[in-house]
């Protein structure tokens, strides 16, 4: 980085030293004379004066308690300021422009320093001097304090300045991930060791609801209620009329709960728990109209599981789909869970995120994927189900495709693994099943687990002997360059690829995971994918720390490439940019950022290419009326998941959230409170409980 930037702050005679004292008290002629010669003729505000003196002497004490050997000529770092106790020490805004006895307002000046320093004769100087000696000290200290606050949100925001430690460098995108991928640089497991057994399976706080706010909800479904409702009914339309946000799905909401046109069945975070799910699977027995299930992060535990089972082994041929995400499923009860599902034909996918299966639960995953006869797709993030889990998961289905000649492909075709703790081991059974007869897999999400680049290149060996797979997530997954090489080469090769996402994840932090480092020296590689898989439409770099100039030439690529989306920021900056110039001693306004570099004419060429090579690969399939604005809102996300099913789980309340969450409306609480026992009594019931606890 350059030199540090400093603050030289203006000098003050030495002989000066401010009084510890209060405000001196002037005398009455003092004050008297004082009005007399300036109200009439100057028009100087005495209470003014007497009200900015106060000040002065306060701010004089703070000073002279806190940082007595504060000197306000010393040239300051960023460091130093940032250094400075300016959070317990703050001085009002305002004594930054304290009048000066050479100013339009010297007479104002005047007046406060007559009454700071009485002077003991007529036509004393001394008192303005001392004045002004003072007031360039206060100043001083303000400015520090702005230039603090400015180097307080910069660093708290990840970004960088000249001088200040850490964080990305001026010019960087999104350098709150920059700062973070940096600190961490190219994945090392012996530095950062993380567990193999996955991350933990814990529901997001909540409290199980009052049996008054569900009930108006399992009436209308005990009388057969779908989304249309008559005069007697305690629900009200879906966003007054307009339906589900989005799409228009007519639906009928009521205090807790909402059933939708197309058969979904909403109670996202409306917490029935272990003491109304009886009554929630009573209501829905006779009632056919619904067909999908959502009840994610509900805390209903084993008991619930047991309730459900009992409902499909009674009504095998009713649901479609089981969004059980966050319900603190563990293993016995999924067990359960499973005996039943098995005999159900009507079955396509079954979402299970956090429940703490754990490595036990891989035999009854195996027989759901081979037992069920319509699922399409299997949700098990961050399950628990670990490296040596997921790999005995594998090893059975292995042994499986290959136990009979010719055995048909099994119809999974979706399967989410993020988050449990998949490396090598894992890496390669499941790369052996990609490869295997029996293996539909098209649809394969392995973010945020410690694969490293063994783990990617043990995967790479099935990517390329498994042609129906089109999609890849590898978001987080400790990616460096050399197992990047075999992600690209094996994707290359591979004719039915159409999504690769090597990004980053959002959770990564939380998840306690490992950034990927895809750094310059993989591009040529990533060229040559782009040119020669004419299948691929969908490529997500993230934020990377391949530099801006090598991006460019990605970018060249991507105009003869089949893609429709394409996304990658460095981490670096640009080595062509003009950094702003800060003169601290003169105290001048910082340049404004969007002043701190300007593309040139072929970068700006060259990006606006890109963009219309993008949008013109979707306007050929999607047709002329698709604009690539309308692309990204509408039809982005069924290339990362697949719309078939993903579709069955929206839920207008988990949407809420969220929506709330990205404006800042509300904030998402993620852990438990230390002495909360609700997780302990949900796992341990034996039938229905209450708790008092509220969010």
């Amino acid at each position: 980085m350059a030199s540090a930037a400093t603050i030289s702050l203006p000098s003050m005679p030495p002989t000066f030293v401010p009084r510890p004292s209060g405000l001196t008290q002037t005398p009455a002629t003092s004050i008297t004379n004082l009005a007399d010669s300036h109200d009439d003729d100057t028009g100087v505000d005495l209470d003014e004066a007497i009200r900015l003196a106060t000040l002065c002497r306060h701010a004089f004490n703070l000073l002279d308690v806190q940082m007595l050997d504060f000197n306000h000529s010393k040239a300051y770092t960023a460091d130093e300021i940032l250094a400075l106790p300016m959070d317990v020490l703050r001085l009002p805004d305002e004594l930054h422009g304290l009048p000066r006895r050479k100013s339009a307002r010297s007479h104002l000046a005047m007046a406060i320093a007559t009454l700071l320093y009485p002077a003991t004769h007529d036509n004393a100087v001394s008192p303005v001097i001392r004045y002004e000696a003072a007031r360039v000290r206060l100043r001083a200290w303000v400015a520090l304090q702005r230039k603090y606050d400015i180097f307080a949100a910069t660093k708290r925001n990840g970004h960088s300045f000249r001088g200040l430690t850490g964080g990305a460098a001026p010019g960087v995108r999104a350098p709150a991930w920059a700062s973070r991928i940096l600190a961490q640089g190219p994945w090392n497991p012996a530095s950062f060791p993380i567990p193999l057994a996955g991350t933990k399976a814990i529901p997001m706080p909540v409290a199980v609801a009052d049996i008054a706010d569900l009930a108006p909800f399992f009436d209308h479904l005990g009388q057969g209620g779908t989304h249309e409702l008559d005069e007697k009914s305690a629900g009200t339309a879906l966003d007054g009329g307009k339906g589900e946000p989005c799409y228009g799905i007519k639906a009928a909401e009521f205090p807790k709960g909402v059933v939708y046109e197309d058969g979904r069945m909403d109670l996202c975070k409306m917490v029935v728990g272990p003491d109304h799910i009886g009554n929630l699977m009573n209501s829905l027995r006779p009632n056919p109209f619904v067909r999908h299930f959502l009840l994610g992060n509900n805390i209903i535990g084993p008991f619930g599981a047991q309730e459900i089972a009992r409902f499909i082994r009674k009504l095998p041929d009713r649901m479609e789909t089981w969004y059980l995400a966050g319900n603190c499923i563990d293993a016995a009860s999924f067990k359960t869970l499973v005996d039943a599902l098995i005999e159900s034909d009507a079955v396509t996918n079954v979402w299970l995120k956090r429940n703490p299966l754990g490595p036990a639960a891989a035999v009854d995953v195996y027989r759901l994927i081979t037992e069920t006869k319509n699922i399409r797709t299997l949700d098990l993030d961050q399950t628990e189900l670990s490296d040596a889990g997921v790999a005995e998961l594998f090893h059975r289905l292995i042994m499986f495709s290959l136990a009979v000649p010719g055995r048909k492909k099994l119809p999974l075709r979706n399967i989410y693994l993020n988050g449990n703790g998949i490396s090598t081991k894992a890496a390669l059974a499941i790369a052996a099943f990609l490869g295997s007869p029996a293996c539909g897999i098209t649809s394969l999400y392995l973010s945020c687990n410690p694969l490293g680049d063994e783990g990617a290149q043990a995967l790479a060996l099935g990517i390329c002997q498994a042609p129906q797979l089109s999609r890849l997530s590898l978001q987080s997954t400790g990616l460096t360059t050399p197992g990047a090489f075999d992600v690209f080469r094996a994707v290359k090769s591979n004719p039915g690829m159409r999504f690769l996402d090597v990004g980053q994840a959002y959770a990564t932090v939380d998840l306690g995971q490992a950034w990927n480092y895809i750094d310059s020296a993989a591009v040529p590689s990533i060229c040559e994918l782009v040119t020669a898989n004419q299948n691929l439409e969908y490529l997500n770099l993230g934020h990377c720390p391949i530099t801006p100039p090598e991006l460019r030439k990605i970018d060249a690529a991507v105009l003869t490439s089949s893609l429709l989306y394409y996304r990658a920021e460095s981490i670096h900056p640009d080595p062509k940019e003009m950094y702003p110039i800060f003169n601290p001693s003169a105290d001048h306004t910082m340049q404004e950022m969007h002043s701190w570099s300007v593309p040139t004419n072929d970068d700006k060429a060259l990006k606006k290419a890109v963009n219309n090579h993008l949008e013109a690969n979707v306007k050929t399939i999607y047709g002329d009326g698709m604009s690539y604005a309308k692309f990204l809102d509408e039809e982005k996300r069924w290339f990362v998941n697949d719309k078939t099913d993903v579709r069955k789980i929206d839920s207008v309340y988990r949407n809420r959230d969220a929506g709330h969450a990205r404006r800042r409306l509300q904030v998402l609480v993620k852990d438990w409170e230390e002495n909360d026992n609700t997780l302990a009594r949900v796992m341990n019931a034996k039938g229905p409980f209450s708790t008092t606890r509220k969010y």
